[in-house]
């Protein structure tokens, strides 16, 4: 049975605001980590509306939805499970981002620029699966699931 418009059109909105939670959540972690460590990294929390969160909703649409159906239909439901996902998500638009890994700014950045990418996407993984726990999207997996 296919996925009806409006289970569609829920998945997409809760994977597009935990793609925000997850982007918002790694950037002020890494930050902070950045910041504690006295590295005088420059946070550019202002880019974050312009760059990560246009990122981060596109590599969930692309990636996550078809996912999310997968997860339905297997009746998928831990929250590691979600977590390692949306790490995994994140891997080619890290992959992007942090090549080359012999540059200067890899070898000073390296961390903490993985520390958000890769953190976004395990924040982002576990929002989601938070936000279809307390939606209850789980109702909906019976549709899927058939």
């Amino acid at each position: 049975m296919h996925p009806s418009a409006r289970f569609v059109f829920r998945t997409m909105s809760m994977l597009g605001v935990a793609a925000v939670i997850g982007v918002t959540i790694a950037t002020f972690t890494t930050c902070g980590v950045g910041l504690a460590h006295g590295t005088g990294t420059w946070c550019a929390l202002p880019l974050v509306w312009f760059i990560g969160f246009p990122l981060a909703i596109t590599n969930a649409l692309i990636f996550g939805l078809p996912l999310a159906f997968i997860f339905c239909k297997l009746r998928l439901t831990r929250w590691w499970q979600f977590a390692v996902t949306g790490l995994i998500c994140a891997t080619p638009v890290w992959i992007e981002l942090a090549e080359p890994f012999t540059s200067v700014r890899w070898a000073q950045f390296g961390l903490y620029d993985s520390l958000n990418c890769l953190g976004s996407g395990l924040a982002g993984g576990l929002a989601y699966w938070w936000i279809s726990q307390k939606v209850g999207i789980r109702r909906d997996t019976d549709e899927m699931a058939s």
